[in-house]
C-alpha cells in the first residue's frame, strides 16, 4: 500500500510530536536499545516491592466535614485499639460442653502478644442491682443447662442495651477481639495471623469461625488483590495473544504486535513502585486497561508496516509506519491519559493515585509499545500474509446506505435515545455497598451479612456531647441520659453504650459514675465513653454500613436525625463515612467527566484544526455515556456508585479514539478530491472495519475483569464493554451523519 492510499493520519492530524520516541529508535537504536533495556529490567526488578493498600478508610475519604470530623476524633480519641470480630457458628444450639470449650478458646487468644482485651458472653457479668445475680457473670465457672434456661434469659431480659454477643436462638455468637495497633501493620497482620492460627484449634467442633472486622477486611482485600493481579494480567495476555493470532494468523506477526504491550504494561505497573503508592481494588484494572490500549497501537502500527511498500527496507517501513500511523495513536494516548487525569479533580486519595498512575501508565505504555515496534517490526517481513482484519470485519452496507440516505432521521432518533437516557440516568440513586470491595466469595463477606441480620453489626458511630463541667446540677447528666435513649429508640436493633449505660449496671442511673467507678474500665475502653480532658461525652452505637440495604439505610438515617436533635454536636464513625461520602465522589466525578470531555473534545479539534468538531465530538461521545448510565437499572438495580461513574470517564477518553480515525480518514479522503458521500462511504467502510476490529479487541481484553472475585473491578470491564460497543455504533451512524451537514463543513 502506498503513503497515498494509506488513510493514516499524518496529511491531517497533528500527533503532539508524540510519535517522536519511535522515530528516535529508527534513527538511534542504540541509544534506544540501552534505555528500553534498562526501562524493562527496572520495571522487572520493581514487581517484587509492590504494595496492596490495607487501609479501608482511605478508599471513601476525602477532604469534607464528614472525613475532617473523623479524623479529628481519632487524632483526640488517646489510646486507640484495633478490633477483630470473631464470628462463631453453629448449626445446632450451644450446649454446655461447647460453651466452655469456646469460653477456652476466648482464654487462648487473650493471652496472645498485643491482644489487650477480649470481650464475650463469658466477660458478660449481670448489673450490680440485678435481684437474682447482681454482679455475676452470666456464666458461671460451671456451665450447665440451667445456665441456659436461667442465668441467660436473665441476662436478656435486663441488659439496658448491652451487647448480647449471643444470638436468641444460641447458635450464632461474636467475640471482640481489641489489639494494640501501637507496633505497626507488620505487627497487626502478624497477630491477625496468630489470632486465626489459635482458633484453628477449635474448628472441627461443630463450629465455623470467622474473623472480621475492619482491619481484617483490608487484609482480606489484599490478598484477594494479589490473586486477581496475576489472574488478570495472565488471562489478559492470553487473550491479546488470541485476537493477534486471529487478525494476522501469523504466530511472528501477533508477537511482534503483542510482545511491546506486554512491555508497556509491564513499565506502567512498575510506576506504583517508582511514586511508592500502592495497589487497590480499583486500581487492580489498570494494567489490564493499559496492556488493551497497547494493543491496539500496537496493531495499528504492525497492519500498516506489513500493508507498506514491500520494496522499502524493512527500516523505511517502520519508518512510514511510525510517521503515518504514530501521530494517531499518540492522539489517543492522550486522549485517554486526559481522562483519566480528570479523575485527579475527584477528593479521594486513592481515586487520585488512579488518576496518577492509569494517566502515566498510558503515555508510558505508548512511548514503550512504539520505541519496541521500531526492533520488532523487521520481524514480520517475510511472514506469511495470512488473513487481514478487513477480511474478517466489514461494515454491513446497509449503514452506509443508512446514513447516507436517513441522516436526519438518525440523529432524530438519536436525540430521542439520548433523551430517554438522560431520563433514565436521573432516576439512578447514589449508592455504595462497602461489600463491593471484598471478593464476593469471601466468608468476611457472609459474616459481616451475619453479623448484621443477628447483631445489628460491629462499625462504631460516635455521637458527641460538649459537657459544661457543673456536676453539682445534674444537666450534663441528663442531656446524656437523654441523648442515650433517643438513640437506642431510634436503633432498637443495635447496641448503644455510653456512660449513662455503665451507670445503670452500677445501678445508679440516676449520677454520672465517678473516677473510682471507671477505674477498671482499660483507657481504650474508657475513652470511647469520654475524652481525655473530660468535656465531651460520647455515645456509641454499632451498627452495619449504612447501605447494606434499604432499612439499614433508613435506620442510619434516622440515628442521625435522632443524635442531632437530642443535642449531638455532631456523630462520627466509618459508617457516616460510608454513608455520605460516596454521593459527594459521584458529584465529583460528574464533574470531572464533563472536564474530561470538554479537555479531550478541545485537543482534537485542535489537532484537526477543525472548530466544529467541539460540538460534532460531543454528541456521538456522550451518547453512549448516558445509555450505559441508563443501563445501571438493568445491570445494578438502578444503583450509581463511585465506580460506575469513573468508569464512564475513562470511557469516554478511550471511546473517542474511533472518531479520530474515522475524521481522519473522512479529511484524507475528501483532501483526495472525493465529495462527502463518497468521503463518508470510504471510511464507514476501510475504517469502520479497524474500528471494528479494535473495539472487539478491547473490549475481549476485558472480558477478563469479570473473571475478578471483586464486584467493583467486574461493574467497571461491564460499563467500559458497554460504552465501548455502542461508541462503535455512534461513530459508525451518527458521526456520520453529522458530518453530512453543510454547518459542520463551512
Amino acid at each position: 500500500m502506498s503513503n497515498k492510499d494509506s488513510g493514516a493520519g499524518g496529511l491531517t492530524i497533528s500527533g503532539f510530536g508524540l510519535e517522536y520516541p519511535g522515530l528516535f529508535a529508527i534513527q538511534h537504536p542504540r541509544i534506544a536499545a540501552m534505555v528500553l533495556i534498562a526501562l524493562v529490567a527496572s520495571a522487572l526488578a520493581s514487581l517484587a516491592s509492590i504494595r496492596f493498600d490495607d487501609n479501608i478508610q482511605r478508599a471513601m475519604s476525602s477532604n469534607s466535614v464528614y472525613a475532617r470530623d473523623y479524623r479529628a476524633f481519632e487524632q483526640g480519641l488517646g489510646t486507640k485499639t484495633s478490633d477483630f470480630i470473631v464470628l462463631v457458628a453453629s448449626n445446632e444450639t450451644f450446649g454446655p460442653a461447647e460453651l466452655e470449650r469456646l469460653r477456652d478458646m476466648t482464654l487462648d487468644v487473650a493471652l496472645l502478644d498485643d491482644v489487650l482485651t477480649v470481650l464475650s458472653p463469658f466477660s458478660a457479668r449481670f448489673a450490680k442491682n440485678h435481684e437474682q445475680f447482681p454482679g455475676a457473670p452470666v456464666f458461671p465457672q460451671d456451665i450447665s443447662t440451667e445456665t441456659l434456661t436461667d442465668r441467660l434469659p436473665a441476662y436478656r431480659a435486663g441488659n439496658m442495651n448491652q451487647p448480647e454477643m449471643i444470638s436468641p436462638d444460641g447458635r450464632i455468637m461474636i467475640v471482640t477481639i481489641a489489639v494494640d495497633p501501637a507496633n505497626g501493620r507488620a505487627r497487626l497482620r502478624d497477630t491477625h495471623a496468630d489470632i486465626i492460627e489459635t482458633l484453628s484449634d477449635y474448628t472441627g467442633d461443630g463450629f465455623t469461625l470467622t474473623v472480621t472486622g475492619e482491619d481484617a477486611i483490608a487484609f482480606e482485600i489484599v490478598g484477594g488483590l494479589q490473586r486477581d493481579l496475576i489472574t488478570l494480567n495472565l488471562l489478559g495476555c492470553l487473550i491479546a495473544l488470541f485476537m493477534a493470532l486471529l487478525i494476522f494468523g501469523d504466530l511472528t506477526v501477533a508477537l511482534v504486535a503483542v510482545v511491546p504491550a506486554i512491555l508497556g504494561t509491564l513499565t506502567a505497573l512498575s510506576l506504583f513502585v517508582l511514586f511508592g503508592l500502592p495497589m487497590t481494588v480499583i486500581s487492580n484494572v489498570i494494567p489490564v486497561l493499559v496492556l488493551v490500549l497497547g494493543l491496539a497501537d500496537s496493531i495499528h502500527l504492525t497492519m500498516y508496516f506489513k500493508k507498506s511498500p514491500a520494496d522499502l527496507s524493512a527500516k523505511e517501513r517502520a519508518e512510514l509506519s511510525i510517521r503515518e500511523i504514530g501521530p494517531a495513536c499518540g492522539l489517543t494516548a492522550l486522549t485517554t491519559a486526559i481522562a483519566f487525569a480528570a479523575v485527579a479533580m475527584v477528593d479521594n486519595e486513592q481515586l487520585r493515585e488512579f488518576a496518577l498512575i492509569g494517566g502515566l501508565g498510558v503515555m508510558v505504555s505508548y512511548v514503550v509499545v512504539i520505541m519496541f515496534f521500531a526492533f520488532l517490526a523487521p520481524l514480520c517481513v517475510g511472514a506469511k500474509a495470512g488473513r487481514s482484519r478487513g477480511d474478517w470485519f466489514k461494515v454491513p452496507p446497509l449503514i452506509g446506505r443508512l446514513v447516507l440516505s436517513r441522516d436526519r432521521a438518525i440523529m432524530v432518533a438519536s436525540a430521542l435515545i439520548a433523551a430517554a437516557s438522560i431520563w433514565g440516568f436521573l432516576r439512578t440513586e447514589p449508592w455504595f455497598h462497602f461489600n463491593a470491595y471484598l471478593p464476593v466469595n469471601s466468608e468476611i463477606r457472609q459474616a459481616n451479612e451475619k453479623i448484621n441480620e443477628t447483631f445489628g453489626g460491629f462499625f462504631r458511630m460516635w455521637h458527641e456531647l460538649d459537657l459544661t463541667g457543673d456536676e453539682t446540677s445534674g444537666d450534663d447528666w441528663q442531656r446524656l441520659t437523654a441523648l442515650t435513649d433517643t438513640v437506642a429508640a431510634a436503633a432498637p436493633d443495635y447496641t448503644v453504650v455510653s456512660l449513662v449505660t455503665i451507670a445503670r449496671w452500677f445501678g445508679r442511673p440516676e449520677t454520672m459514675p465517678d473516677r473510682t467507678d471507671l477505674s477498671d474500665l482499660p483507657e481504650s475502653i474508657l475513652t470511647q465513653f469520654l475524652s481525655l480532658d473530660g468535656n465531651t461525652a460520647r455515645v456509641v452505637t454499632f451498627a452495619p454500613e449504612p447501605m447494606a440495604n434499604r432499612q439499614t439505610l433508613e435506620t442510619h438515617d434516622r440515628i442521625e436525625r435522632a443524635a442531632g436533635n437530642a443535642g449531638a454536636i455532631r456523630t462520627v464513625g466509618f459508617p457516616v463515612i460510608l454513608r455520605h461520602e460516596p454521593a459527594i465522589v459521584i458529584g465529583q466525578l460528574e464533574v470531572s467527566l464533563i472536564a474530561a470531555c470538554l479537555i479531550a473534545v478541545a485537543l482534537v479539534a485542535l489537532a484537526f484544526r477543525w472548530p466544529a468538531l467541539l460540538v460534532v465530538l460531543v454528541v456521538p461521545n456522550m451518547l453512549p455515556l448516558i445509555l450505559t448510565a441508563a443501563s445501571l437499572h438493568l445491570i445494578a438495580g438502578g444503583l450509581l456508585n463511585p465506580t460506575a461513574m469513573m468508569a464512564l470517564t475513562i470511557a469516554f477518553g478511550i471511546a473517542i479514539d474511533d472518531s479520530i480515525h474515522f475524521i481522519n480518514r473522512f479529511r484524507l479522503e475528501r483532501a483526495r478530491g472525493h465529495d462527502v458521500d463518497q468521503a463518508l462511504n470510504i471510511a464507514i467502510d476501510r475504517t469502520g472495519r479497524v474500528m471494528i476490529a479494535t473495539t472487539l479487541l478491547i473490549s475481549a481484553g476485558l472480558l477478563v475483569t469479570l473473571t475478578s472475585p471483586f464486584t467493583m473491578v467486574r461493574l467497571f470491564g461491564i460499563m467500559l464493554i458497554l460504552t465501548f460497543i455502542t461508541a462503535l455504533l455512534a461513530d459508525l451512524v451518527l458521526l456520520p451523519a453529522l458530518l453530512r451537514q453543510k454547518w459542520v463543513r463551512s
